[in-house]
């Protein structure tokens, strides 16, 4: 077996000491990571080279101890997914009780110092839900200035995908004194797509539309205003495309001669998934849209994708999770929603809130196999 990484260093001493106490455990059920890494670190001296690597290895094999194998073949899903319904009869759980009790175990709790911007004094306001604030550490800080009254800041997160980090943006939809931010996010990420989940009351005070439904542009915040470039309706999905203006308001950018581009992106909205239910009416228009998304970000250079929801929580944790799986299918022909579920709640642990979001998100798997598997690989293959 041949192990590279850039250096042929610290990353590759990680997948080594990994894979064999994992042998190790299967053959003498025991570690001994300590021991390993010195015989190791004899041979080259660069293999796992700081203290984050050799945390990260614990921490890897902790989790290998707790949840197991959880991937397996997508030609078993129909099978795989009866029997998680089945309870056990010594817990009186199903699989996906006993799954999704796991992953809350093992959810990260972050503190108030943790998500310190959130909290701040005038940024406060800025939050629907001053429970749901987002780590400094994982949230994206706005770049355009807009004014000395506005900060870098806005209630969001980034949520990584199968194979690329923070290929989500999941936010909450705007207030009406947070619209500016929100393009500013939208711009500043260079956000490819915008995905809306709701869809809340005409006119509603609490719920403010953010972006111009009819032809003529309107303008958000200070910096920003939104072109209406063209639309399409089709059965339960309504998509806009919209050129981003930005007015460039700093002195020194304005001296500096700095230009501010336009930029294009499309609005997404599905529209079967009334406020109140805990799922869509139709899965099958939920797997369509991300098609949909899918198609437009392959002429888009794959930008992120924001992810919108009434409360930047429900909902958005199964667009991404769903999305993550089935890249895993089309890519490996494997799926493993548990870990894909784990992977989007690790930036904000409000995501997938309830067992109804965490089966369905197998639901939505088996319905895109199903229906849309075969279909998709032709078109790879074209």
């Amino acid at each position: 077996m041949v192990v590279h990484c850039n250096d042929g260093g610290g990353r590759s001493g990680v997948y080594l000491a990994i894979d064999a106490n994992m042998e190790l455990a299967e053959e003498e059920n025991c570690f001994d990571i300590y021991r390993y890494l010195r015989k190791l670190r004899q041979s080259r001296k660069g293999l796992v080279d700081n203290v984050e690597q050799y945390k990260f290895i614990y921490d890897t094999l902790e989790e290998y101890v707790a949840c197991g194998i959880s991937w397996f073949p997508v030609s078993e899903l129909s099978q795989r997914l009866k029997q998680k319904s089945q309870k056990n009869t010594t817990s009186k759980m199903n699989e996906y009780q006993r799954e999704y009790t796991l992953i809350c175990k093992q959810t990260p709790r972050f503190t108030i110092g943790d998500c310190a911007g959130g909290h701040r004094g005038d940024n406060r306001k800025k939050n629907r839900d001053v429970l749901i604030v987002p780590p400094d550490n994982f949230r994206p800080y706005l770049i355009s200035f807009q004014g000395n009254n506005y900060t870098d800041y806005i209630n969001a997160v980034f949520v990584d995908g199968y194979t690329k980090p923070k290929e989500y943006i999941v936010t909450e939809w705007p207030m009406k004194s947070t619209c500016g931010e929100f393009w500013s996010l939208v711009y500043d990420y260079e956000c490819a797509a915008i995905v809306i989940l709701c869809v809340p009351p005409h006119n509603s005070q609490t719920f403010p539309s953010f972006w111009p439904e009819g032809r003529t542009p309107k303008k958000y915040g200070p910096v920003f205003t939104i072109d209406h470039i063209s639309h399409n309706h089709y059965s339960n999905i309504k998509t806009w495309v919209f050129r981003i203006n930005k007015k460039i308001v700093s002195l020194t950018e304005l001296m500096a001669g700095v230009k501010a581009p336009p930029k294009t992106v499309q609005l997404f909205q599905l529209t079967c998934w009334p406020m109140g239910h805990k799922v869509p009416t139709s899965t099958n228009s939920l797997v369509e849209l991300m098609n949909m998304v899918e198609r437009w970000r392959q002429r888009t250079d794959y930008g992120p994708v924001c992810v919108v929801s009434q409360d930047g929580r429900s909902r958005c944790g199964i667009y991404c999770a769903a999305n993550a799986c089935i890249e895993q299918v089309i890519q490996h022909g494997e799926v493993d929603i548990f870990q894909a579920v784990r992977t989007v709640r690790r930036h904000r642990p409000q995501l997938i809130e309830n067992i109804t979001e965490y089966k369905y998100c197998y639901d939505l798997v088996l319905h895109y196999v199903l229906h849309y598997l075969n279909k998709d690989l032709k078109e790879k293959r074209k």
